[in-house]
């Protein structure tokens, strides 16, 4: 589990996260051959009660998570009691999944996860106050960007971490995909029934609208990113009450909606 909150160094590597391959880099016009890593990436099939619902490209841990969260973020399922099982079979290269009651036949779309956000009894209700200060956001963004080990060793990964408002870390995930990361979060947090109405999520990649919705479903009322938002991602956020934070970086960041969440300076 990628919870890190009450040790130092935060280092998600394990013996699969990476393998070494001989390439041949090139510095000034010059080539050399030399011993490089790269990113490990699996493909899972996905099993509901024993239908396929898809094929799924990851990094190859914390795969209960990614499954669990892709399975609450799309709608299949709305808690962990939702789920009687998850066998998680690495040599057949499937997740086989059985739920509980009416879910074994509720639908899953690709739409769902943006979907189900935007149906009203769906919708959370946040109040907008002020929660970190202008100095706090940019010690979000520096922690999440100086510990994230396996990015710097690789460059391969994305990183959705959640942090406390007192910035402690809560859990921390990574995955070769930005959508992915985010799932493993959501997994996390609905398998162990955590609150996070409270909490700050820091994301490593671009933030579109599919990646608001994964945060409303989780519940977070803060957003912070080093990279771009979308127009569909700041309506979104608007609409429910997230402060969303973009291009968070050295000092500075803009703010795109609920801005008075940030603390005015003293």
């Amino acid at each position: 589990m990628n919870t890190r909150a009450s040790d130092g160094a935060v280092d998600q590597a394990s013996p699969s996260s990476f393998i070494h391959e001989l390439i041949c880099r090139f510095e000034e016009e010059v080539g050399t051959y030399q011993i490089d890593t790269v990113i490990e990436e699996v493909v899972f099939t996905i099993l509901v009660d024993g239908a396929a619902v898809r094929d799924m490209t990851c990094s190859p841990w914390h795969i209960r998570e990614l499954v669990i969260g892709s399975l609450y973020t799309s709608g299949k399922i709305d808690c962990i009691e939702d789920v009687a099982s998850v066998e998680v079979d690495e040599e057949a290269g499937e997740v086989r999944v059985r739920t509980v009651g009416e879910n074994s036949s509720r639908p899953e779309t690709a739409g769902a996860v943006v979907d189900r956000v935007l149906c009203p009894t769906a919708r959370p209700s946040v109040s907008v106050e002020p929660m970190l200060t202008a100095e706090e956001v940019s010690t979000r963004i520096g922690f999440l960007e100086g510990n994230s080990q396996l990015f710097h060793r690789t460059g391969g990964v994305h990183s959705a971490v959640l942090v406390d408002g007192e910035g402690e870390l809560v859990a921390w995930f990574e995955d070769i995909g930005r959508h992915n990361a985010l799932d493993k979060l959501a997994g996390w947090c609905v398998m162990n029934h955590v609150d996070a109405s409270d909490k700050i999520l820091l994301f490593s990649g671009r933030v579109p609208r599919e990646i608001i919705a994964r945060a409303i479903r989780i519940g977070v009322p803060v957003v912070i990113s080093p990279g771009a938002p979308t127009n569909l991602s700041i309506a979104l956020a608007c609409e429910h009450g997230i402060t969303l934070i973009g291009f968070a970086k050295n000092g500075k960041f803009n703010v795109y909606t609920h801005a008075t969440r940030i603390k005015p300076a003293e």
